[in-house]
């Protein structure tokens, strides 16, 4: 990679710790372009000052920019949506009067920092590629549904926001391209996107980049279910509700000796209360990485009811040859095989049954969990996804383009 070649990436929000998904994906991107010699400047929307030792000690070599940003409750009072009005431009304004355009181009690390990434390419006339790790809408949406009283009412405010917002950036002038992480995805947004979209998966788990399936880890405990995920977020707690009312009780039952880590951030003390409630169930709060609980699990588990864009704990299992159960919904977006690469079922039944299949076969759970590393091994190489991600930015000429 020629040394001269420099990306501005904006960023959701501070990915350090990498305690959840997109936190995780942003930080393998990242680590990726940094690796492959790509000069960085990453942009930051933060309420608060950063540990920039650990920034640089992370990507070494990149510019960390902190951008303020807006968590007042002014900033829900807008017409443009939170996402948007809660990381402001004004900041990102004054960088820019600063900062020589000296950018091969931007990159917008999820559509609600597109707005920052579009006034770069504007500033700057460079081309601009919008990462979507999901369709922010149908997220909305779905918490909107999973949510109620006062909660639910400003999902779906923020759900209504956003869909005008899509429709904006779909027809941007300043969007060069737009990448999903989910085929399922890609394909909603294909049919509405005026810009060129293309679906482009996540990047590597760390450890995959140099492991092959033999040196995953093997030594498991057993009996040990994983289920990891922020613990505020509604989709997700519906999800853990769901397993334990309805499909734990069966699976102590059969297997008395079996127990679950619930592993996440932010968790309400209620609901921390509640989980820790249930026989053989820990909780693990804010820790600083997730991958030492992953390596050891039997089993990861998925059981979530709705949400959208690519679950990335079913690819951190997979990544490190743990078997996954997961429902319809939290295993769709990219093209892994039911019943070769993880299991998938949607009632209680059917998802009792294949956690204690796996759990009454250790065997077909390291098979599982093998071909599983093999697929995120096979289709996820970083190398090809920069290269994918360097294509997509070649400047497409339409009018009104910069």
């Amino acid at each position: 990679m020629a040394d001269t070649e420099h990306w501005i990436v904006a960023v959701e929000e501070p990915f350090l710790p990498a305690d959840a998904g997109g936190r995780v994906e942003t930080l393998m991107f990242l680590t990726a372009a940094s690796a492959a010699g790509i000069g960085l400047r990453v942009l930051v929307p933060t309420p608060k000052a950063l540990d920039l030792a650990a920034y640089q000690a992370a990507l070494p070599g990149a510019v960390v920019i902190e951008l303020p940003r807006n968590l007042t409750p002014l900033a829900h009072l807008r017409l443009r949506p939170y996402a948007y009005t809660s990381r402001p431009l004004g900041a990102l304004a004054r960088v820019l009067a600063v900062t020589p355009p000296s950018a091969d181009a931007v990159i917008s690390y999820s559509c609600r920092v597109a707005h920052l990434g579009e006034q770069v390419a504007r500033a700057w006339r460079i081309p601009h590629l919008v990462r979507a790790h999901n369709i922010d809408s149908e997220y909305f949406r779905a918490l909107a549904g999973a949510a109620t009283g006062p909660r639910a009412v400003a999902y779906e405010l923020e759900y209504r926001k956003l869909r005008r917002a899509e429709r904006v950036l779909h027809s941007s002038p300043t969007v060069t391209c737009i990448a999903d992480i989910s085929v399922d995805d890609h394909a909603w947004r294909r049919e509405r996107c005026g810009a060129r979209a293309i679906h482009l998966p996540p990047f590597l788990p760390a450890q995959v980049a140099t492991a092959s399936a033999a040196h995953v880890v093997t030594e498991r405990d057993p009996g040990r279910l994983l289920f990891v995920g922020s613990l505020d977020t509604p989709t997700n707690t519906e999800a853990l509700r769901w397993f334990l009312t309805v499909c734990w009780p069966t699976v102590r039952v059969r297997h008395p000796q079996a127990s679950l880590q619930v592993v996440g951030r932010r968790g309400d003390p209620g609901l921390v209360a509640w989980l820790r409630g249930h026989d053989r169930v820990s909780v693990h709060t804010d820790v600083t990485s997730v991958q030492g609980y992953i390596a050891g699990a039997a089993v990861s588990l998925n059981p979530m009811r709705s949400g959208s864009g690519v679950n990335i704990k079913v690819v951190e299992a997979m990544a490190a040859g743990v078997a996954v159960v997961s429902t319809r919904v939290g295993g769709r977006g990219l093209g892994w095989v039911p019943g070769r690469d993880l299991l998938i079922a949607d009632d209680s039944t059917g998802f009792t049954e294949a956690v204690c299949r796996l759990l009454d076969a250790p065997g077909l759970a390291e098979r599982i969990g093998a071909s599983g590393h093999a697929f995120v091994a096979r289709e996820l190489d970083r190398d090809i996804l920069l290269e994918r991600m360097r294509s997509a930015m070649a400047r497409v000429a339409r009018p009104g383009a910069p």
